[in-house]
């Protein structure tokens, strides 16, 4: 049993490390998952003693083949536990990937022998066009990301939502 001063025995949580790459012309490269729905940005869970800058570089480059070198962290979303998937809660960091020059070649993972494909399509999405693609809290995380880059200030969420706003509504 895990107690909060028990180091050895922590809570499960998640780490995801995302980045947000966009194309000369401000469009958001999103990738679309085939274990969930809606598009989101790429990236990964990290792995045990794998720190999220790691993980954003080696899942960026597994998913789309892309050379990463992250840039500054731009946000951290909180998302609580799930009860009706079961998904742990966790933490998603999202990292300034850069700008992805014109033309630069896509490829996505290719699954291993009797695996199912992660990513079924990639596109490089308007700001504006968001909603069409991502389901909410992930719109309005790559919302915050968009806006943390243009205003160099680092974001705190709670499922997309500024934590004044999850106050709020509290």
């Amino acid at each position: 049993m895990h107690t909060d001063t028990d180091l050895s025995n922590p809570p499960g949580r998640r780490i995801g490390a995302l980045a947000l790459i966009r194309n000369p012309a401000g469009n958001v490269l999103m990738v679309k998952p085939t274990y969930k729905e809606g598009w989101i940005l790429p990236g990964g869970g990290a792995h045990p003693d794998e720190h999220a800058y790691e993980a954003c570089a080696r899942e960026v480059r597994e998913e789309t083949g892309l050379p990463l070198t992250p840039g500054r962290l731009l946000v951290v979303d909180y998302i609580p536990r799930n009860p009706h998937t079961k998904a742990a809660e966790g933490y998603s960091f999202v990292y300034d990937g850069g700008t992805a020059p014109e033309g630069i070649a896509i490829t996505l993972s290719r699954p291993g022998s009797g695996e199912e494909p992660e990513l079924s399509a990639y596109e490089f999405v308007p700001v504006y066009d968001l909603h069409a693609y991502a389901m909410p809290y992930q719109e309005r995380r790559v919302r915050a990301a968009v806006t943390a880059l243009d205003s160099g200030v680092l974001t705190y969420l709670v499922e997309g939502r500024q934590v004044k706003d999850v106050a709020a509504d509290e």
